[in-house]
């Protein structure tokens, strides 16, 4: 009796932005899965082409050890990105919340989807620069892998977003801010 009045107590504080986080946070964990990486690479082939280019693959995968043949340091850095993306993502969910927090369901559904790709596009970014240190590259790298690595983040974002925005769907987005019209109408 007493655990039910806890749990309801935690899902009445929790806002969309929360769970955007931990949809983002079960994302990232996903791609960390060598399993699950190894079946979708196997049978979605094409996905890694851009890969051979340098530019970073799916989602930065979020995993406690180095996958094959990259060290330590590599395996940090995506793990950096993994949580670069999550808090970007629940960043831009809250702000949406602060600033129109009586939103309509398509607007709610968008922002959780560009929330998605917006925290993908900002970890795309930094696994870029990533790469480009990692493969000492001259000024065109540092230049052209951020940005790839940016655009591919946000096309990933594009394609998984519908989960993060449906996530968004499932709670009120009232985060006990006043919002601006409201803020306008009372000065």
């Amino acid at each position: 009796m007493r655990t039910t009045r806890v749990i309801d107590a935690l899902r009445a504080r929790t806002d969309a932005s929360a769970v955007v986080a931990c949809v983002c946070l079960l994302l990232v964990l996903a791609h960390g899965s060598e399993t699950l990486l190894t079946a979708f690479t196997a049978r979605a082939g094409l996905s890694v082409v851009p890969s051979a280019l340098g530019v970073p693959f799916a989602l930065p995968g979020l995993r406690a050890t180095p996958l094959g043949a990259t060290d330590w340091t590599w395996q940090l850095c995506e793990n950096f990105a993994a949580l670069l993306l999550i808090a970007t993502a629940a960043a831009r969910m809250r702000r949406h919340l602060r600033i129109r927090p009586e939103a309509g369901r398509a607007r709610r559904l968008f922002a959780g989807w560009t929330a998605l790709m917006a925290g993908t596009a900002v970890a795309g970014a930094w696994r870029g620069m990533v790469a480009a240190r990692m493969v000492e590259a001259g000024l065109w790298g540092w230049l052209l892998l951020p940005l790839t690595g940016a655009l591919f983040g946000a096309l990933w974002g594009v394609a998984l977003g519908w989960l993060t925005g449906v996530a968004a769907l499932t709670r009120p987005g009232r985060c006990g801010q006043r919002s601006r019209r409201v803020a306008r109408a009372g000065s």
